[in-house]
């Protein structure tokens, strides 16, 4: 080995000699590279994470209120979750608008997923084409290219003018103008989704100040005044891009489950979903009204026990269910009808069917009552009446306590002190049902009157 190759060696030697007779220095270098590690760590990850939320913050710390990620275009109806403030999110599902009218001028509707940086690309976007943001869809935000007609256009609109927007779904959105203001090109403000409408915005290729016009969303007559056409049982009824049929309506008033002093009414019905898109049935509000207008209270026990299960989840494009819903109502209920009403939480349209009510007073008039014996207990103090319930329709005939009464001619009413069978009674069609009711026993009036069902028997010889 020459002296020039040895050299080397005895200086590296001679440093690793040092290194070790000095543990100080040993522990600093590991100290220094582990730090250089740590730093090149932190800052990978830092990049990574300014690039991945980039979009979702903007100036001020406000949420971007709708995705900006790449996204199907295609109007697949997957549900889409969107902020509406800093604390609470909706679920909705999505629905493409397909076209616009601003105050008679049609535009065709292309969505446009926005970039992270916010900034909108009208390039390529021809005058009778606006865009939409994809996934703003509580405050609709649609671009119009700029030209001088379509400049002409958003200037000259006047309070009441109408905005129209309809989905690919077929629903159709109606707005009035209600403001116009100039914004900055990088101004997400235009991006919320607080409340119900709808924003246009004047896009040019440059960064300067847009003309931006809102509209207010108008909410229809038929959901604000709950009128409009009453359908009946086994009618179809139009919801917008729903059908709904009612197949049946059941009383039960005498299972384990239902509270004392109540019973349950179940309604069968069918739901077709004539959409492009998958409808999400949380979204459907039903309600159950007597005819003074009294609601009734849902009762997830009672949807249970229907022909069909509850309703629950999507409701996919063209499909057809059978459901059942149930709610609590009074066991001394009366009437011919009840309202059963379904509405659109997210547009507030909806339909009302009118439902013969099982346990009311048009089942009632179907049955025969029949008073066999009316005897005084050894006593002297109570009256027994024995008799039987005939059931000649084809609807169940209930028997409550609200349905039987015992008055004199003076109008007193006398107390009800036992009955067998308990009430209420439940007489199915064709069937009958014997009973034996106890009452306080008339002292002062020789005559009374005993009715059940609105049939009266005069009582005499009670002295």
């Amino acid at each position: 080995m020459s002296d020039e190759q040895q050299q080397p060696d005895e200086q590296q030697e001679g440093f690793w000699q040092k290194l070790s007779a000095n543990r100080g220095l040993t522990v600093l270098i590991a100290i220094a590279i582990v730090g250089v590690i740590l730093i090149i760590v932190f800052g990978v990850l830092l990049l990574r994470s300014l690039n991945a939320g980039g979009g979702d913050v903007a100036e001020g710390g406000t949420a971007t209120p709708f995705a900006v990620s790449p996204v199907d275009q295609g109007g697949s109806g997957d549900a889409l979750v969107v902020g509406v403030s800093d604390s609470s999110t909706v679920t909705v599902t999505m629905d493409m608008p397909v076209s616009l009218q601003v105050d008679g001028r049609s535009y065709t509707v292309q969505s446009q997923t926005l970039t992270a940086d916010g900034l909108w690309s009208a390039e390529g976007v021809g005058e009778g084409t606006a865009v939409w943001v994809y996934g703003s869809i509580i405050n609709y935000v649609l671009g119009i290219p700029y030209s001088n007609d379509n400049k002409a256009l958003l200037e000259q609109l006047v309070p009441g003018d109408e905005i129209v927007l309809n989905t690919r779904a077929g629903t159709q959105y109606r707005f009035v103008f209600d403001s116009r203001d100039l914004y900055a090109a990088n101004d997400r403000d235009i991006f919320t989704q607080t409340s119900p409408g709808i924003t246009l915005a004047l896009l040019r290729g440059d960064n300067q100040e847009r003309l931006i016009v809102h509209g207010t969303y108008v909410v229809p007559e038929a959901s604000s005044s709950g009128a409009g056409d009453v359908f009946s049982l086994g009618e179809t009824a139009q919801l917008e891009n729903l059908q709904v049929t009612v197949t049946g309506a059941t009383y039960i008033p005498d299972r384990p489950e239902i509270p004392q002093g109540f019973a349950f009414v179940l309604i069968d019905y069918q739901l077709q979903n004539l959409a492009l898109t998958a409808l999400d049935t949380g979204n459907l509000q039903m309600l159950l009204l007597d005819e003074l207008g009294n609601q009734y209270a849902l009762s997830g026990i009672a949807s249970q026990l229907g022909n069909n299960p509850p309703l629950s989840g999507f409701l996919n494009a063209n499909q057809i269910v059978q459901a059942t819903v149930g709610y609590q109502v009074p066991i001394g209920l009366t009437g011919e009808t009840l309202n059963w009403v379904v509405r659109r939480a997210n547009t507030g349209s909806q339909v009302t069917v009118a439902v013969p009510f099982p346990g009311g007073s048009s089942a009632a008039a179907s049955a025969s009552v029949m008073l066999q014996s009316a005897t005084v207990s050894p006593d002297g103090t109570s009256l027994m009446l024995a008799g039987q319930v005939i059931n000649l329709g084809d609807q169940l005939v209930v028997v409550s306590e609200q349905d039987v009464s015992l008055r004199t001619n003076d109008g007193a009413t006398y107390l009800l002190l036992a009955t067998n069978p308990a009430f209420p009674w439940s007489v199915n069609a064709g069937q009958s049902v014997n009973f034996v009711v106890t009452y306080q026993r008339p002292l002062t009036a020789d005559t009374a009157v005993f009715t059940l069902l609105n049939q009266p028997f005069q009582l005499s010889a009670l002295r």
